[in-house]
């Protein structure tokens, strides 16, 4: 796979100044593997290095006692490289269920069990029909909003753009996926071919914005220093359907910055985004509503004879919004900071399996006919 990335600089003392570097192929890439873990539990996993920061997602299946497929969960991992060892969490847990040698095309080493059970695993880079490579572009800069003024307050960008290979069997398709990326990731009307230039564009747009919004106010001494983040994960790349989550964090004064979370899920087959009412069937909003609302009082703990308002949320039900997300499992529910609860609750994330929600799903479509598996 080929990796693109920028690094930008701007120095503090100076006049801006760029400057660039080509990473290695081994510290900075995204890459998709299957392979086996012990003799007969098949692996699926996605997988981002950003320097030696890990993150992702995997997911296993097996043939059960009973001679049928079993689906293991999709389960977040992360963790960091530790001198030739890569060591992954599953999310919430302290100790390590992967650790072995990672690199670009191959994943090896040991497979820990709850019970500390160890099995060896062994992934490789793979991309059957009906999935995309990707690149990764990485810009992070910093610029003082008075020139040359070692007490100026600073801006800060940094910006993880995950952005597809021109790799696909069908013509056509990757273009529409880069436009549907840019699109999320930089504002509409924002595409361009050639990745660098729409992040040094963004970048370009958001230092002269904090300088103009920015200057009575550092003449007043008022001012605040500015920060602004954007990365992306793949959380589904499988089965004719991607799907990509855009994590965006904005500081720009005040108590406190804010972080949104939202998603893309692109039909492979089309090149086309699916959304909310192109994967559920025409009021299903009732039932959608009951099983969300159940969902997360199962996830909080709440008993039914308890209002929802009454520990700490907006609603007492939960109604659905369109920020949703796939994965091989099922279809969640991303609601942001103030959507139905206050700040100090971050994010509410709701999953429901395909069993679920199954018979509201319109069917024929790709996330229907996953389910049917």
């Amino acid at each position: 796979m080929k990796i693109k990335n920028i690094f930008v600089f701007i120095l503090l003392l100076s006049s801006s100044t760029l400057m660039s570097q080509q990473a290695s192929s081994d510290n900075f890439f995204y890459s998709r593997f299957e392979g086996v873990i012990g003799e007969n539990i098949h692996v699926t996993a996605n997988i981002i290095r950003l320097f030696d920061k890990i993150s992702g997602n995997y997911q296993y299946r097996f043939v059960n006692e009973d001679n049928e497929m079993h689906f293991g969960k999709t389960i977040n991992i992360d963790g960091d490289v530790n001198l030739e060892n890569t060591n992954l969490k599953e999310f919430g847990q302290d100790a390590y269920t992967f650790s072995g040698i990672l690199n670009e095309e191959s994943y090896k080493g040991k497979w820990k069990t709850y019970d500390n059970t160890e099995l060896d695993f062994s992934m490789k880079e793979y991309y059957p029909l009906g999935t995309l490579p990707f690149d990764i572009f990485y810009l992070h800069s910093e610029d003082n909003l008075v020139s040359e003024n070692t007490e100026s307050p600073i801006a800060e960008i940094e910006l993880t753009l995950i952005f597809p290979e021109d790799k696909y069997f069908q013509t056509g398709i990757v273009d529409s996926v880069k436009q549907i990326i840019a699109g999320s990731f930089f504002g509409e009307d924002f595409y361009n071919i050639n990745p660098d230039s729409m992040l040094t564009h963004f970048e370009t747009e958001y230092f002269s914005t904090y300088k103009k919004q920015n200057a009575n106010w550092f003449e007043n001494g008022a001012s605040f220093n500015w920060q602004k983040m954007v990365s992306m994960s793949v959380i589904y790349n499988s089965n004719y359907l991607l799907c990509v989550e855009y994590l965006k964090y904005a500081y720009s004064g005040g108590a406190h910055g804010m972080t949104n979370i939202a998603y893309d899920i692109i039909n492979l087959n089309e090149g086309t985004p699916l959304s909310y009412s192109s994967i559920f069937k025409e009021g299903s909003k009732d039932s959608l509503t009951y099983i969300l609302t159940q969902k997360l009082r199962k996830d909080y703990q709440i008993p039914d004879d308890v209002s929802l308002k009454d520990t700490g949320f907006f609603v007492d039900k939960i109604e659905p919004n369109h920020n949703i997300y796939i994965n091989g499992n099922g279809i969640g529910f991303l609601y942001n900071s103030y959507e139905i609860a206050p700040y100090s609750n971050g994010q509410t994330n709701i999953f429901l399996e395909f069993s679920k929600i199954k018979d509201i799903l319109k069917s024929g479509t790709p996330v229907s006919m996953m389910s049917d598996r």
